[in-house]
C-alpha cells in the first residue's frame, strides 16, 4: 500500500512539470510516428483495389501481372493513375532510399509532393527525417541498454564487496578507457562495413565506466547506512539485500540520469554520421543530412535547417522529460 502511495506521488510530482508532462506526449508521438514510418512515407499503397480485388502491398509483396503490370519491380503510382484501380497512399509518397526521377536538378526545395524538398542525390528529406529518427533513438536505447546492464552489474559488485573486487575491476576500468574511442572506431570502421548494430557495441564498450562509477558510489553509499546494518542483523541473504535494499535505491539516480544519456547518444550518432563514421548510406540518417546541408547551404538551406530543427527538438523533449523524471524521483523534494 505505501509503495503504491510512493508511486503516485511520484507521477503526481511529474504531471506537475507540466513541460515535462507535455514533453512527454510529443515524444511518445514522435517514437510512435517513427516506429510506424511504413505507414507515414512509402511508394507502397495501404491497399488497390484492381478487378474487384483488393491488395494491402503496404504489408506484402505482389508479383506485377496482379496488376498486369509488367516490369521488374511494381510502380505503384504509375498502377494507380489507371481509371480501373482504386488506391490509398501514406502522406508522403517515397520511401526513404527512392529517387524522385520526375525532378532533374537536386537539391529540390519543399514542395506539396516532398514538403521538407530532396537531398542531393534526390530523396524525399521527410522521409529520410522519419526513418532516420528511428535508427538513432534504436542506437541510443541499445546502448542505453547495454551500457546499463554491465555498468549496473559491475559497479553493484565493486560497491557492495569493495575490497580485492573493487581494486581488480577498477584498474581494468582504467586500463580499457586508456584507449582512445575515436581512433577505435575508425580502425574497426575501417575493417568492418559499419551498421547499427556494430556502433552500438562499440559505443556500448566505451559507455559503461560511466553508469559503472555511479552504481559503485550509490553501494558504497547506501550499504553503510543503518536499515542494511539490520537487514543483515536480521539474516537476510546478500542476494536478498543486494536485489530488496540497496539496488532499489541506488537506480534512482540512474533513472534520472537515463533521458540525458539517450539524448547524449542520439546527439552522438548525428556526429558520427556528420564525419562519415556512422551508418553507411543509402541509410537514413540526420547526421548525413546535415554533411549534405553544410556542403549545400547557400543554395539549399532546408537540407540544414530541418534536421538541425528535429534535433533541437528531439534533444530539448527527452531533457524536459529528465528534469521532470529527476524532480519526481528525487526524495528530497517531497
Amino acid at each position: 500500500m505505501l509503495k503504491k502511495i510512493t508511486n503516485n506521488r511520484k507521477w503526481q510530482k511529474f504531471r506537475d512539470r507540466k513541460t515535462a508532462y507535455i514533453s512527454m506526449f510529443f515524444l511518445v508521438a514522435m517514437i510512435i510516428i517513427s516506429f510506424a514510418a511504413e505507414l507515414v512515407a512509402n511508394n507502397r499503397p495501404y491497399f488497390i483495389i484492381y478487378k474487384n480485388s483488393i491488395h494491402f502491398p503496404i504489408f506484402k509483396d505482389h508479383p506485377t501481372s496482379t496488376f498486369d503490370y509488367f516490369s521488374i519491380r511494381p510502380d505503384y503510382r504509375k498502377i494507380c493513375e489507371r481509371e480501373t484501380t482504386t488506391c490509398l497512399f501514406p502522406p508522403v509518397k517515397f520511401d526513404p532510399i527512392e529517387i524522385d526521377r520526375t525532378i532533374f536538378k537536386y537539391p529540390a526545395p519543399p514542395t506539396l509532393e516532398h514538403p521538407m524538398g530532396l537531398d542531393s542525390l534526390g530523396r524525399d528529406i521527410f522521409a529520410r527525417m522519419v526513418y532516420g529518427f528511428r535508427i538513432s533513438f534504436s542506437y541510443a536505447l541499445g546502448v542505453w541498454l547495454i551500457s546499463f546492464t554491465v555498468g549496473t552489474v559491475l559497479g553493484s559488485c565493486m560497491g557492495y564487496f569493495g575490497g580485492l573486487v573493487d581494486l581488480t575491476i577498477y584498474r581494468l576500468m582504467e586500463i580499457f578507457f586508456a584507449i582512445p574511442y575515436l581512433i577505435v572506431l575508425i580502425t574497426l570502421v575501417s575493417i568492418f562495413t559499419p551498421n547499427i548494430t556494430l556502433l552500438v557495441v562499440i559505443s556500448s564498450l566505451f559507455s559503461w565506466g560511466y553508469i559503472t562509477r555511479y552504481m559503485r558510489s550509490e553501494f558504497l553509499k547506501i550499504r553503510k547506512l543503518d536499515y542494511i546494518s539490520s537487514a543483515i542483523a536480521s539474516g537476510n541473504s546478500t542476494t536478498q539485500i543486494i536485489f530488496k535494499h540497496i539496488l532499489p535505491n541506488a537506480l534512482i539516480p540512474l533513472i534520472t540520469f537515463s533521458p540525458f544519456f539517450i539524448a547524449a547518444n542520439i546527439l552522438g550518432l548525428s556526429s558520427l554520421d556528420f564525419l562519415g563514421l556512422g551508418v553507411m548510406p543509402p541509410t537514413p540518417s540526420w547526421g548525413e543530412l546535415l554533411r549534405q546541408g553544410k556542403e549545400y547551404f547557400l543554395g539549399a538551406w532546408y537540407l540544414a535547417v530541418f534536421p538541425a530543427i528535429g534535433l533541437f527538438i528531439t534533444l530539448a523533449l527527452i531533457n524536459f522529460v529528465g528534469e521532470g523524471i529527476r524532480d519526481a524521483v528525487d526524495p528530497r523534494r517531497y
